[in-house]
């Protein structure tokens, strides 16, 4: 598996994978009308928006199938979406997708950044942003919940090239 900027002929396959998920479960319609539409997609590619997705079965470079994205708004702050093919769940796709749009808003200057979920406790995101250190903020609107977490640097907190260093 590869994780790589996309790229726009990315856009089929990415909302192949959005109409298959089966949380968070949104028509093409659906998706238009909060603005989510192939235009919208080349518009993020442009902007400064930080998009990728995660290539599996090939060479780099060679066509491989693409298994999941993430997009991340670097001015917001926030991790705006991370869907992986249902096909692909447990292969460690979503947690590499996170990690690079975690260390990408990171690296823009963001020292908390933040996302947004379904409000119901028994879908899977919430174990998976708690796994990876997100912390749940309480904050609810509009049937969502925030999870917000904090650079090593911004927050104070201890990374791990720090073990190494001299006191």
């Amino acid at each position: 598996m590869i994780i790589r900027p996309a790229i726009a002929s990315d856009v089929d396959a990415v909302f192949a994978i959005r109409l298959k998920v089966t949380e968070n479960r949104l028509t093409m319609a659906e998706l238009a009308a909060r603005g989510i539409t192939k235009t919208a997609w080349f518009n993020w590619l442009e902007n400064g928006t930080g998009v990728w997705v995660a290539e599996t079965g090939g060479a780099v470079g060679a066509g491989g199938v693409i298994t999941g994205f993430a997009i991340a708004l670097p001015k917001e702050a926030t991790l705006w979406a991370l869907f992986v093919d249902p096909e692909c769940d447990g292969q460690g796709i979503g947690s590499a997708l996170l990690k690079t749009a975690e260390d990408w808003l990171f690296a823009q200057g963001c020292d908390e950044i933040s996302l947004t979920t379904e409000a119901n406790p028994k879908i899977r995101a919430h174990g998976f942003y708690e796994r990876h250190g997100w912390i749940l903020t309480g904050d609810a609107d509009g049937g969502q919940v925030e999870y917000v977490k904090g650079s090593a640097a911004g927050m104070g907190l201890w990374a791990d090239d720090m073990l190494d260093m001299p006191v």
